[in-house]
């Protein structure tokens, strides 16, 4: 039994316990009344129309956010500035005759990449490849002095800024100039890419460019000389060259007849000499032979003593196609005549007689002693070269004579060499230019 003392303090405390408890409650039920009012007052105000608020200030930075919240009524932000945009990767092409190993983006040049130099990065979206150290490095067809030129030497320059190098700039010590160094590179690719026709046409093109010097009209002879080997001299016949053909013999064929069945505009020999038959009067039916297409013509260089070999029309001389070049012999003190000249009509012999217009000494045909060899072509004057008479193209007995001026005024060559010309020119239609 509790003392009346305990029971007292115990009953008293309990009513202070709960009065306490009680107004505590009320002041925490006001401050989340207000709380959920303030919400219940700021979400309408978010729900109003952006028009019907009148905030004192606004944040820039918060604008995008306020116009996804009303697209009704977006609104108007600052003008921002252009972010460049990024190149995006293009599709890439296999360059012909790279067995897949160079790409070139649409649009450029081959073995450059978009805005940059032989040594610029990789084409985006492209996967870089490692140059392969055993073939020749691609030509930069993009820099200023490795372009494109027209395939007539003769035509103008393109206007400025279509990629012509600047006029103005000085020639190299050799007097050649940045076309010439062009048609050069283009022919080299070209013959690494297995393109022989092209890289000859380029070969020819260079040879005879006015800005061309000695140097590099050295370096183009030996380099298509060289492809003529295959393409002219050789057997095979390179599909799409208009200078040879293929024929199949037919029956009751012979040398003369096919020459003239096809037109050729070259000497039946030179048929022989091409396809290295034994024996001109042995052919068999059905038997392929190559043959090559004329008309060829001649340019003789005094200074330098060498006739160069070329194959187009007789009108259009600056499109013609190099083919070979030959050393020969000339006038006694400058004895040979300058000038444009035609092969004279009936006046190609083999084994001619000859009588020395100085002596008149006689030579009959066949004689091993005849100064002139044993091949003979006579040249008819074009123009101011009309008043000379008695010139040609012929043989000599005297090797040592190449390189020398010890004729009577004809251009001479050795006995092979002046056989295979023989056999390229053609009566009335093959040129013979004399230059000094």
């Amino acid at each position: 039994m509790a003392l009346p003392s305990q029971s007292e303090r115990s009953t008293s405390n309990r009513p202070v316990m709960t009065r306490a408890s009680a107004n505590g409650k009320k002041p925490m039920m006001i401050a989340v009344g207000l709380i959920l009012a303030a919400g219940a007052i700021y979400g309408l105000w978010a729900f109003l129309p952006s028009g019907e608020k009148t905030p004192a200030k606004t944040d820039p930075t918060k604008l995008a956010d306020s116009a996804t919240k009303t697209p009704a009524q977006p609104i108007q932000q600052p003008a921002a500035q252009p972010t460049p945009a990024k190149p995006e990767p293009g599709p890439v092409v296999l360059r012909q005759g790279s067995g897949g190993g160079v790409v070139t983006p649409p649009g450029t040049t081959p073995g450059t990449s978009p805005g940059t130099g032989p040594a610029g990065p990789a084409t985006i979206g492209a996967p870089v490849k490692q140059p392969d150290p055993s073939k020749p490095p691609a030509v930069d067809l993009g820099s200023p002095d490795l372009r494109p030129q027209p395939t007539n030497p003769g035509t103008s320059p393109a206007p400025a800024g279509a990629g012509q190098p600047n006029p103005e700039n000085p020639l190299s010590p050799s007097g050649s100039t940045s076309e010439v160094r062009t048609l050069i590179a283009e022919a080299d690719r070209a013959g690494t890419e297995g393109k022989p026709l092209v890289a000859r046409a380029a070969y020819s093109r260079a040879l005879m460019h006015p800005g061309a010097g000695p140097t590099e009209q050295a370096e183009v002879r030996e380099k298509a000389s060289r492809l003529n080997e295959t393409l002219v001299f050789g057997p095979a016949v390179v599909t799409g060259d208009p200078m040879t053909e293929m024929y199949v013999v037919a029956a009751n064929d012979n040398l003369v007849k096919i020459a003239r069945k096809r037109s050729l505009e070259t000497d039946w020999r030179l048929i022989q000499r091409i396809n290295k038959l034994p024996d001109p009067n042995s052919l068999r039916v059905g038997q392929k032979l190559k043959l090559v297409r004329g008309p060829f013509h001649a340019v003789v260089h005094k200074s330098e003593f060498r006739l160069d070999l070329f194959q187009g029309s007789p009108d259009e001389p600056d499109r013609w196609t190099y083919v070979k070049s030959f050393r020969v012999g000339l006038g006694e003190s400058n004895g040979t005549p300058t000038g444009t000249f035609v092969i004279k009509k009936n006046s190609k012999l083999v084994d001619p007689p000859w009588v020395n217009p100085r002596t008149g000494e006689r030579f009959a045909a066949n004689d091993p002693k005849n100064p002139i060899g044993e091949h003979w072509l006579g040249w008819q004057g074009v123009g101011d070269a009309a008043i000379y008479k008695g010139f040609g193209l012929h043989g000599t007995i005297e090797p040592e004579s190449i390189g020398q001026q010890r004729s009577m005024g004809c251009v001479r060559m050795l006995p092979d060499e002046i056989a295979t010309v023989y056999e390229f020119l053609t009566e009335e239609v093959s040129v013979v230019k004399v230059l000094p």
